[in-house]
């Protein structure tokens, strides 16, 4: 019996998991018309004309569900078969007598609510179960009798009308326990296949992220070696040719050739944060900031820049120095980089304290801040704002990665012409 109810047999909606409680209607409205024509049998045997006429108003009911359910109109179906159907059970149960079980019908609507209702329309699915049982709950109360007293039935077929429904009932409530057991499989089923699938794009992943990895670290230290080679052509050149204009395209040569070198280093750093582990050692905060600082003497503007430290500790910090320090690197360079030329007086201050499970860094400067439409955009890859100087835009990027190797957090705080602060929390490794 179960084989023939099978999901493939009575409707032609896809058969797939998204559309089973839509599938599932129309196997309950096929149900409902063999279970109202089974009643009917037994209506006529009994010469219960009055009972063979409400019954085929469920027969109506139910295929007026299937019709508009298979042309998918799923929602109008559902409030047909539930709405008016169980309207019409609960008019139908007070007209007749209680001993004729048709109030039995509502307890397998409740179960079939939970299956035909999709969990989008988990309110509509809440809202009919409250529907239900408020028509079950005034039948109850009224003794079955909410109009008054009315028999139409005239005591006819009452015990076997009872023994009918019952059997109705109860066949329902099982077909509803065996789909909820076929849907959790299917879903368990799923799942796994799902799992199966995402392992095996993710190994995929790794594999092509290893292989990338490999690729840009190798091609970046073989591109260093070459352009090393040109700058020391170059440098040899400056000797020979004392041609002002040839000078100058050499100094502009110079720089691009800076460029391209800093460039591969960034992302030489990004490709070694995603290969390599956090390393826990002990760094003294204050030297390290110091020697930040001597290696950007270089950038331009940075004979105006007052740098001011507070370091609110004594002892060293146990966090990964490579990566800390091309953090704070960035963060200091590109303050300096950003400073403001038309200030009197430009200042970068460094604090930092510590509680005894993390630690805190905040840069401040005074320089020409980030417009608000930019401070969001500053750590995407290769970002650069209207105000940027010339870079990769990596450099923020490469921060945030490392941040999130880190576990830190940061917290930005610009604005245009007043300057910028970023606050960096660690945990203490």
């Amino acid at each position: 019996m179960i084989r023939f109810f099978n999901l493939n047999k009575w409707s032609k909606l896809e058969k797939s998991l998204e559309q089973k409680p839509n599938i599932l209607l129309s196997q309950f409205s096929i149900i409902a018309v063999i279970a109202a024509l089974i009643q009917v049998i037994n209506d006529l045997f009994n010469t219960n004309y009055i009972a063979v006429g409400f019954d085929l108003i469920i027969v109506g009911i139910a295929v007026a569900t299937y019709i508009v359910n298979e042309k998918r109109n799923h929602v109008i179906a559902k409030f047909i078969f539930i709405v008016l159907g169980t309207g019409y059970i609960f008019v139908y149960s007070s007209i007749i007598p209680k001993s004729i079980g048709v109030y039995l019908i509502f307890f397998p609507i409740l179960a079939i609510i939970f299956l035909v209702f999709s969990n989008e329309e988990i309110k509509y699915k809440y809202y009919s179960v409250v529907y239900v049982l408020i028509l079950l709950f005034i039948l109850e109360i009224t003794e079955y009798q909410p109009f008054g007293e009315i028999n139409l039935t005239g005591g006819k077929s009452e015990s076997t009308s009872f023994y009918v429904n019952m059997l109705i009932s109860i066949f329902v409530l099982v077909f509803s326990m065996y789909n909820m057991d076929v849907i959790n499989k299917h879903i368990d089923q799923v799942r796994l296949e799902t799992l199966k699938e995402l392992e095996q794009k993710n190994k995929e992943l790794e594999l092509a992220n290893d292989e990338l990895d490999h690729f840009v670290y190798s091609a970046s230290h073989d591109l260093k070696a070459p352009l090393s080679s040109i700058l020391g052509l170059i440098n040899i050149a400056k000797y020979e040719v004392k041609d002002d204009n040839v000078m100058d395209y050499f100094i502009r040569i110079e720089n691009r050739i800076e460029r391209l070198t800093q460039f591969i280093k960034e992302v030489i750093e990004i490709s070694r944060n995603t290969r390599t582990e956090i390393k826990t050692e002990p760094i003294e905060l204050e030297k390290l900031l110091d020697e930040i600082i001597e290696n950007n003497n270089y950038i331009e503007g940075m004979e105006k820049i007052e740098f001011n430290k507070q370091i609110q500790f004594d002892s060293p910090l146990f966090t990964d120095k490579a990566r800390m320090e091309v953090i704070l690197n960035n963060l200091i360079s590109n303050a300096i980089k950003y400073s403001d030329p038309s200030k009197g007086h430009c200042k970068i201050d460094i604090t930092a304290d510590k509680t005894s499970n993390k630690f805190r860094i905040i840069i401040a400067d005074n320089g020409i801040g980030i417009p608000k439409d930019q401070q969001e955009k500053v750590f995407e890859m290769f970002y650069r704002g209207a105000q940027s100087k010339e870079g990769s835009g990596l450099g923020l990027y490469i921060v945030k990665n490392m941040l999130v190797k880190l576990k830190g957090e940061f917290d930005l705080n610009s604005k245009v012409g007043v300057g910028t602060k970023i606050e960096l929390t660690f945990p203490i490794l």
